[in-house]
């Protein structure tokens, strides 16, 4: 993972969720921002597009390097400067154009170099930020490490220079040096000591695979100012960013014992409770603090988003419903109630918050698109394709579109929906693996298996070794009964990356099912449990493996979890298997009633039931 040319506010990546369960949240008051507060935070340390060559530096010559440069592909590797040009500044000069030249070619590691070289003639904290810039591109760390201290040796006060070390430092093992541009960014700091900390535990908190040497830095800085609460507080924030709940909750009691009743300190303290499963504690101490502020509408808000992030939904709709009796129209309020009663599959009491968000500017997209969800849940795909139809924006518009054309093939408009899907695919070149895939499996949901197969090999042949249709077409095989071909693209996409989740799970499971391999099995699924161990397939596929093994007593817990995270049919007829061989049958009875009535027509849990219990 590259180090993000950013300061202290790095975009968080995300990821598609593996199940169909939809995501529940509250868009303006996440967990991080109820912590962290109102941002302090100034502008990117870093703009790696920018191209600013210092003034000083620019010379009408340089024209005709440029234009001897452009002739050969070769020749920013192998130019030198000529005779006429070996001044200091003249060779300032040379090395910057170079490094330019590299950079619109988008070449960021010879533009780095250049740079470099450039700085040793002529140091300018400007070309030594963009020097560290094309650096960090090119994921050279190195590189960047070197250009960000002749940055700081131009410019001594640049907190930004600073940042960059202290990160990279730690990234590399130094972390004497990382303490030392830390130490500096507190004294520093223009808006005082307690500001310093927070801006280093903010710092520090966005490199996740530095956690452990992160805290040990911070606990040592804090050290030097124990009795600073802004300093207690700042490792309590670290601490939480690092999902340590035991170290915030006392950092965050240290605070809130040097400065009582402190508002971040007590919603860390708020935050370390609800994540050690004390909602009593988190409870007593939030409404302590919400009693004292002006605005305790968004603050229960965020207290919500905390509680259903550690699953706990019963506090968190309570929460949410003390938000709209303060404030009606709420409309975070409403969204975030609506997701967590539709994950609880309550569509019928999620429907009305979400139609009173149509008429709200920022939130009727999102609204048009649950209640299309809504109408899918109650097998109404006309209805759902007019909400997906009414999606033009937001977070959701592609996968509307997607469901729009599923909808279309439900509707035996199959025309449509790959007319719709092409388009797509005109449109956002970048996204033609997923249409491809999503192409072929509505032809193969409408039994039309060889034009399915036929539309992934075309698009492998357009797109080769591609993941994603490689998986499709695996899938797609092991339905025909075409075992070691599904087998060998599973083994083609992990050739690619031995460590796909999904892959691994898919791999392990056609073994499961359609072999006695179970050993090998269980070692992919294995696999794929420790990368993704909340995955309620994997978790279906480890239990399943197990109870194949003859293990139905090892293979009930992962069962169990994957049915409580994803109330699928198939997880169903599993879990009911393996409560029927414990002698559980009752139970067993009681979860494929429940799942038949979700989805009466799934395969796997009709053979199920009618091996087993064929008269209930």
């Amino acid at each position: 993972m590259g180090l993000p040319v950013t300061g202290t506010h790095c975009p968080a990546s995300s990821e598609r969720p593996t199940s169909e369960r939809p995501p529940v949240g509250v868009k303006s008051a996440s967990s991080s921002a109820l912590i962290a507060g109102p941002s302090r935070d100034r502008r990117p340390v870093l703009e790696a597009s920018a191209s600013r060559v210092p003034a000083h530096l620019s010379l009408p010559i340089l024209l005709i390097w440029a234009a001897a440069l452009a002739h050969s592909p070769t020749a920013l590797a192998t130019a030198e400067p000529a005779p006429a040009l070996r001044s200091p500044q003249a060779q300032a000069q040379y090395h910057v154009l170079a490094g330019e030249m590299a950079a619109g070619r988008q070449m960021p590691e010879m533009a780095a170099q250049e740079f470099l070289r450039a700085l040793e003639f002529s140091p300018d904290p400007a070309l030594a930020a963009r020097a560290t810039a094309m650096a960090l591109a090119a994921k050279r760390e190195d590189l960047a490490l070197a250009a960000a201290r002749k940055w700081l040796s131009a410019e001594p006060s640049s907190l930004e220079a600073r940042e960059v070390l202290a990160r990279l430092s730690l990234r590399a093992g130094n972390s004497a040096e990382a303490l030392a541009q830390c130490q500096a960014i507190v004294k520093g700091h223009p808006g005082g000591e307690s500001d310093g900390y927070r801006h280093v535990a903010l710092l520090l908190s966005q490199d996740r695979e530095t956690a452990e040497p992160a805290l040990a830095l911070m606990k040592t800085l804090v050290a030097e100012k124990p009795q600073l609460p802004g300093a207690q507080r700042a490792l309590a924030l670290l601490a939480f960013r690092f999902d340590d709940a035991a170290l915030t909750e006392k950092a965050a009691r240290e605070a809130l014992r040097l400065a009582p009743n402190e508002r971040e300190s007590t919603l860390l303290l708020v935050g370390a409770l609800v994540k050690k499963g004390d909602v009593a504690g988190a409870d007593a101490a939030f409404e302590n603090l919400v009693r004292e502020q002006k605005s305790p509408a968004e603050l229960r808000l965020g207290y919500s988003k905390l509680l259903i992030d550690a699953n706990q939904r019963i506090p968190a709709r309570e929460q949410l419903l003390k938000v709209l009796k303060l404030d009606p129209g709420n409309a975070d309020a409403h969204f975030a109630l609506a997701l967590l009663l539709l994950d609880e599959r309550k569509p019928d009491e999620a429907e009305p918050h979400l139609k009173l968000l149509l008429d709200n500017a920022e939130r009727r997209h999102d609204a048009a698109y649950y209640l299309g969800r809504i109408a899918e849940m109650r097998r109404q795909p006309e209805v759902a394709l007019g909400w997906y139809e009414r999606v033009q924006a937001g977070s959701q518009a592609f996968d509307a579109y997607l469901r729009r054309a599923r909808m279309l093939s439900q509707l035996r408009r199959m025309p449509e929906a790959r007319q719709l899907l092409s388009g797509l695919r005109a449109q956002f070149p970048p996204l033609a693996s997923r249409l491809y895939a999503a192409e072929g499996e509505l032809l193969s949901q409408q039994d039309a298996v060889l034009e399915a197969l036929s539309v992934y090999d075309n698009a492998l042949k357009e797109i080769p070794d591609d993941a994603e249709l490689l998986y499709a077409r695996a899938l797609l095989h092991e339905r025909m009964g075409r075992m070691e071909l599904s087998e060998a693209d599973l083994r083609r996409v992990l050739a690619k990356d031995a460590n796909d989740a999904r892959a691994l799970n898919a791999l392990g499971y056609l073994l499961t099912v359609h072999s006695n391999r179970y050993e090998e099995a269980a070692k992919l699924i294995g696999r794929a449990a420790e990368l993704s161990p909340n995955d309620p397939a994997v978790l279906d596929s480890l239990g399943w493996v197990l109870f194949k093994q003859g293990k139905p007593r090892e293979a009930l817990p992962p069962l169990v979890r994957a049915y409580e995270i994803f109330q699928d049919a198939e997880v169903a007829a599993h879990l009911g298997e393996v409560l029927w061989t414990l002698g559980e049958k009752d139970r067993a009875r009681a979860i494929w009633d429940s799942a038949s009535k979700l989805d009466p027509e799934h395969r796997v849990l009709r053979e199920t039931i009618q091996r087993l219990a064929p008269t209930r």
